[in-house]
């Protein structure tokens, strides 16, 4: 198994002495890079006894193409007020040397900095999304060394958790008046969706023991009575894969019509067991963006992890329904996400959920059902993050990720993306290193890992 490395934000820590991370990287087995977004993010660099910079605000890495907007019919942003002309010479430099080290190069969110769009949601506002583009466009232009970009979202939401409400992910915002011409061009009734919604939030605050010992376990048949038999909820669930694969089938067309090149594009859905929810029909979306990074994030608390998800469903459906215990709350999530974690059997126990038996099920069964999307495994490359802190969440340690990665391997993945580089401990360079290339040894090598606590 191969692995990218992820350089999020700080674009800065390659700036200075790159060449041995690259080099200590490469030996450890890494073979491609995600960087971005494109902005530099510190307001100084310092060079030896020289500090390079002007003290200025977090500046885009280049000035925009007012032709690849116009093309579009938007407005560019406007260019960065410091050139920062050293920084992008030195960026430029690493690129290249990326490149003719053989290695996979994609920008990360090469829509970021994009100008004026519309005053919709950008999945059913066209300017918003052609904004979205012109900018994804310039930065590949600007960066003709990339081999494309990898999107984070957008996505609709998939917790229920009330505090989740002022976050991307609460499922129960999903549907603005601003979205309903969306719904009207692709077939949908708006109303009728909305209601959906509306019923879904008022039966999972009407669950009961009887009830979920019912139904939940009963297959697709027995949870579709769970939630109420509610047709217009399928269609709800419908209306959100066929917006996201409408959205990212537009970037593709639209990159496609306006790059000078041939170039490859990613999207990051959540993990197999979330992804439906979320609106990514992953084989949908295989069958013409290039690659799909499912985010195998196991962790508990913090966001974003399959653990502790599962916790905040365990608790808002027992603070929803004070007659449910957690195990019901458990056979809850089971009938709507699969998910059944090993020896877990209440809340208290998901702080020891990441066990080798989870590995051994959980891990390789969202491995094989990402890998089943596709034609080439290779088009597979997961999201990983581990350590101090992913993601706010709990700390997973070096064993966990090894147990993580052997679990994925075995499954049939050839190729993960460390999440990210500023977040590397030595712990973890040193598992990685060993599946993935020559084991570090720290006593025989310059390289350190950066271990920082930034998300």
């Amino acid at each position: 198994m191969k692995l990218w490395m992820d350089v999020m934000r700080d674009l800065e820590y390659l700036l200075v002495d790159y060449q041995p991370i690259l080099d200590a990287w490469e030996a450890g087995g890494v073979d491609g890079l995600v960087i971005g977004p494109m902005v530099f993010a510190s307001d100084k660099l310092v060079l030896g006894t020289h500090v390079v910079g002007s003290g200025s605000a977090p500046q885009a890495t280049f000035a925009p193409n007012p032709r690849v907007y116009a093309a579009l019919g938007v407005e560019p942003p406007p260019a960065p007020a410091d050139a920062s002309p050293d920084k992008r010479a030195r960026l430029e430099r690493v690129l290249t040397d990326i490149k003719q080290r053989g290695w996979s190069l994609f920008i990360f969110q090469a829509c970021s900095g994009a100008g004026p769009g519309g005053d919709g949601p950008l999945l059913a506002d066209a300017r918003s999304q052609a904004a979205y583009c012109a900018r994804t466009i310039d930065t590949l232009e600007h960066y003709p060394m990339a081999d494309g970009a990898i999107m984070d979202g957008p996505e609709w939401g998939y917790e229920i958790a009330p505090h989740h409400q002022n976050y991307r992910s609460y499922v129960f915002n999903d549907l603005p008046e601003r979205v309903s011409g969306l719904c009207t061009a692709l077939g949908y009734d708006y109303a009728a969706l909305v209601g959906a919604k509306e019923r879904l939030y008022a039966r999972l605050h009407q669950l009961d023991a009887r009830v979920v010992a019912q139904y939940a376990g009963g297959g697709w048949f027995g949870a579709s009575a769970l939630l109420g038999n509610d047709p217009d909820l399928l269609q709800w669930l419908r209306f959100r894969c066929d917006a996201m694969t409408r959205f990212f089938r537009g970037v593709r067309d639209c990159v496609d019509a306006q790059m000078s090149r041939v170039v490859k594009l990613g999207v990051g859905p959540r993990t197999a067991a979330f992804a439906p929810l979320v609106g990514y029909d992953m084989p949908r979306l295989a069958a013409f963006l290039d690659i799909l990074l499912p985010k195998h994030y196991f962790w508990h608390n913090g966001f974003d992890g399959l653990i502790g998800t599962v916790g905040r469903y365990v608790e808002t459906l027992t603070l929803w329904n004070p007659g449910l215990s957690d195990a019901d709350a458990l056979a809850v999530v089971e009938s709507l996400f699969g998910l059944a974690l090993p020896d877990v059997q209440d809340r208290d126990d998901l702080v020891q959920a990441l066990s080798p038996a989870f590995c051994e099920q959980i891990v390789a069964r969202e491995t094989r059902r990402a890998l089943a999307a596709v034609d080439d495994p290779a088009r597979i490359v997961p999201w990983v993050d581990a350590g101090r802190f992913p993601h706010d969440g709990d700390p997973m340690s070096a064993g966990d990720l090894r147990g993580v990665l052997r679990a994925a391997e075995a499954a049939g993945l050839q190729r993960f993306l460390y999440h990210h580089a500023g977040n590397l401990t030595a712990s973890e360079w040193g598992v990685m290193s060993a599946i993935c290339g020559q084991p570090w040894r720290p006593l025989e090598s310059p390289f350190r890992p950066a271990d920082q606590l930034v998300l």
